[in-house]
Formats: C-alpha cells, structure tokens, sequence
C-alpha cells in the first residue's frame, strides 16, 4: 500500500519566542505543504527520495547512527523504535516534496519531523493521536541533538486550524477552524534559528536566575525594571529579553481571551493592534527584526493591514499581515518592496492525502 500524507506550515499569531520557555502561544497552520508518499519495504534499508533537491537519504535501521547536526529522517526512527512503535528489521521506500521555504520562518524543519513520524506510523501499522506526534516529533528535532527550541511548532502542524497551546501541562484548544485575512511576506533573507534561539533563551534564564525566580509567569514588568538598578552586574540583553518574554505573555493572553470569542464576535482590529504590538516587542527587545521586514510590514500596514509581526525565530525570513477584505492590495504593497506573498488559508493538521494500493 502506498501511503500519502501532507503536513502544513505555520504561523504564528502570538507567543513568540515563548514556547521554550514554557509559555503558551497562538499559531495556525497554513495551506503550504509538504508531502511524502512511499511504502513499508521488507529490507533493512530506509530510502528518502528528497525530489525538490535531488538527494537521497539512505541507511540502514539495524544500525542508526547520526552523521549530521540535524539527521531528522535518522532520529525520527530512533525515537519510534525506542517507544517500541516500529521494528528494527524493516524499512520504508519514501518520496518528500515541499513547497515550504526553508530557514524562512515557516516551520519547514518541525513539518518534516511530524510527516515522517506521522509517515512511519502509517506505515507500521501504528495509531498515534496529534499529540503522540507532536511529542514525538518534538524528540526527534530538538531531544535528540540537544537544540533550544519548544514544541509549538509540531503541535500546531499535527493538529492544524488556530489553537492555544499550553505546555506545562501539555495541552491544546482549539480556538478557530479557519479566519480571513492572513498575508504571509518572504524577505528572502535567510535565518540562523538555532543561534537565535540559544541566544535569547540563554538571556531569560540568566535574568530568571539572578531574581531566584523559577518561571516568567512568576513575574511582573515592575520585577524587570527593578533589574536597571542593578546594571552591571546583569547585561543588558538579559534584562531586554526577561522583559519581552513578561510583555509577551500578557500580550498572549489578551489575544486569547478575544480569539475566544470567536467569529464573527472578536474585535479584529483589536487583534491587530495586538500583533503590532508584539512585533515591537520582539523587533526592540529581543532584536530579531531587519530593516527589510520594517519596510514590508510598515508598507502592509500603509495598504490597510490591520496589524504586522515577524513569524518564527526572525532575523530574516518572514512577516504575517492580519488584513482581512484587503489581502490583495496589502500582498501588493509587500511585493513592491521586494518581499514574496503568499495569502494563506488556515488548514487542518498532519492528514492523509490518498491510499492506493499497489
């Protein structure tokens, strides 16, 4: 039987940079897809064909080990094999495609961790529920090779539509099956996730330690402002980022308590504000903004969006503009100044596209 399934990219509305820390967010899935088709096989040998940039990925599972920094397909099996999920005496023969752009902020390496687990479950006969493959793919992508980031992005590609993701405890709802007016705007600006993340994670926490305070929800901005008395002996950077993490909780939760109230009740142009706000947050006191992004969101904002924020680790890739009945003129404005758009639709998660059999 041949196996099809396709997972989406996402976005994110609100929380930025604050999954890793242990702080719920507001993404949503959108209708840029990867998608892998193939077969369980009765060889050892595992075989990924990654058709959009003419390699293969091939290894045999009775004997895995990791030849890269970030060897996805390896530790994707790693980890179902170790929960007993898969044998260690079969294989699979696999076709990926992606129109998700890499290092851009749309989650492209989380979408590929969730299909190829949600991939190797079809294939080995195995149920596992979106959260089971959320967790899953978070071990695969950030356990296994020890990076900084969190599991909002695999939640929000297995479950799919608008949630609120909360992980401590783990736990996702729900807040819309679809809304208008998302605009997504490539800088074509490459990113450096992995260091972005380290850099400002490491921040919190020395800001965190040095109050003796276990959580950001534990604090209030008056706490982080209390910290510029103390300058020099905690830098700066530190006290910016504990200070945005604090501001973009509370942002988060405003937001949340308006998505709740569903359409066509919630206040768009409130959300909006509350975008922009938070993308001043994240642009200065985090500093993950470049002077491109500025141009595309101040030239969305100009066309009639209603709000405008970076989406993903940022310093490069992309932007999101909430402009609902003005998509077309305000995906103009960003082509314009150089950036690429794609108006996106909100979408379910990780699914099957066709069984053929063969």
């Amino acid at each position: 039987m041949n196996i099809r399934l396709k997972a989406p990219g996402r976005v994110v509305f609100f929380g930025e940079h604050q999954d890793y820390l242990g702080l719920p967010v507001i993404p949503a899935a959108i209708d840029l897809y990867m998608e892998i088709h193939g077969k369980r096989s009765n060889s050892y040998e595992f075989n990924i064909e990654l058709s959009d940039i003419q390699k293969k990925e091939i290894f045999n599972s009775k004997n895995i080990s990791y030849n890269t920094p970030r060897d996805y397909f390896k530790s994707g099996v790693n980890v179902l094999q170790n929960e007993g999920h898969i044998p260690k005496n079969e294989g699979v023969s696999a076709v990926l495609t992606s129109e998700i752009p890499m290092k851009m902020g749309l989650s492209s390496s989380s979408a590929l961790c969730v299909i190829w687990i949600a991939f190797l479950a079809e294939a080995f006969d195995q149920t596992l529920t979106p959260i089971e493959v959320t967790q899953y793919a978070y071990q695969a992508e950030v356990v296994e090779f020890n990076e900084p980031g969190g599991m909002q992005d695999h939640m929000a590609i297995s479950h799919g539509h608008v949630n609120y993701e909360e992980f401590d405890p783990i736990n996702c709802s729900r807040l819309l099956e679809e809304i208008p007016g998302i605009v997504i705007g490539n800088s074509l600006e490459k990113k450096d996730t992995l260091n972005t993340l380290s850099l400002i994670k490491n921040g919190v926490t020395k800001g965190l330690n040095f109050l003796e305070v276990s959580h950001v929800r534990d604090l209030t901005l008056k706490d982080v402002e209390s910290l510029k008395q103390v300058k020099g002996v905690i830098d700066e950077f530190s006290i910016s980022t504990l200070k945005a993490a604090v501001l973009n909780h509370e942002i988060t939760r405003e937001a949340y308590l308006e998505f709740q109230k569903g359409l066509p009740s919630m206040d768009h142009e409130y959300i909006g504000e509350l975008m922009t706000k938070h993308h001043t947050s994240l642009r200065d006191y985090l500093q993950v903004s470049t002077p491109k992004l500025e141009l595309m969101i101040k030239s969305a904002l100009k066309a009639g969006a209603l709000g405008c924020k970076v989406t993903g680790s940022g310093n490069g890739g992309c932007m999101i503009a909430y402009a609902p009945r003005c998509e077309e003129k305000v995906s103009n404005a960003i082509k314009k100044v150089g950036g690429q758009t794609h108006i996106a639709k909100v979408v379910p998660g990780v699914s099957r596209t066709e069984n053929i059999d063969q």
